[in-house]
């Protein structure tokens, strides 16, 4: 039976079909007005990250990920924007020398990254997680404002957590992304804490929150 990567995300997080635009659209509008609020100067902070995510949203559907899920609150009366994206690329696999350890599979992926120049690949460390672990890179990306040039960039960060698959040679990423950047060692520090508690289970349980 297929295995699936299962995660449990602190506080409120909603799960959003990104095969669905118009829906997927809806829910991040809303999330984005329970987070930022509806107050008339807050207008370009709401437009902002409602771009932000809706990005992410149609990165996913373009990819074909498992799920997407969108944080609301990571505790009670805590908003905080951030998303967690899940994809199973079927196409990745490791070379068939390394065998299906999980550290030889990891090790093959951070050479390829670093083979690649994969942005972020200098960032690699080793996230220890149920099923083997997982290896994560991060990036932070400096994003102008188009309706305020003066103002300095806003930064995104940007963490992928690539965790080997029991027993086989392929591997699924999690990639959490928030607009949060100036936080990243905040940021970072829960991401870890989360991608630690995830782990692999049947098909039939599902990916769940």
């Amino acid at each position: 039976m297929t295995a699936r990567l299962a995660f449990a995300l602190p506080g409120t997080w909603l799960a959003i079909d990104p095969g669905d635009e118009a829906a997927s659209f809806d829910r991040v509008d809303a999330a984005v007005r329970d987070v930022v609020g509806t107050a008339d100067d807050a207008a370009t902070t709401r437009r902002r990250l409602r771009d932000q995510l809706r990005a992410v949203v149609a990165a996913a559907r373009t990819s074909g990920a498992q799920g997407v899920f969108l944080c609301r609150e990571v505790a009670p009366g805590v908003p905080l924007p951030a998303t967690l994206t899940v994809h199973a690329p079927s196409a990745m696999t490791m070379t068939p020398a390394i065998g299906t350890a999980p550290d030889a599979v990891l090790d093959t992926l951070h050479h390829s990254l670093q083979t690649l120049a994969a942005a972020g690949a200098d960032t690699a460390v080793r996230v220890p997680a149920p099923d083997g672990g997982a290896l994560r890179i991060h990036r932070r990306i400096d994003e102008q404002l188009e309706t305020a040039a003066a103002e300095p960039p806003v930064q995104r960060l940007e963490a992928d957590y690539w965790y080997p698959v029991p027993g086989s040679k392929r591997v699924v990423l999690a990639s959490f992304a928030t607009p949060l950047g100036h936080l990243h060692d905040a940021m970072l520090n829960l991401f870890d804490s989360i991608a630690a508690a995830a782990r692999f289970e049947s098909a039939a349980t599902g990916l769940a929150p």
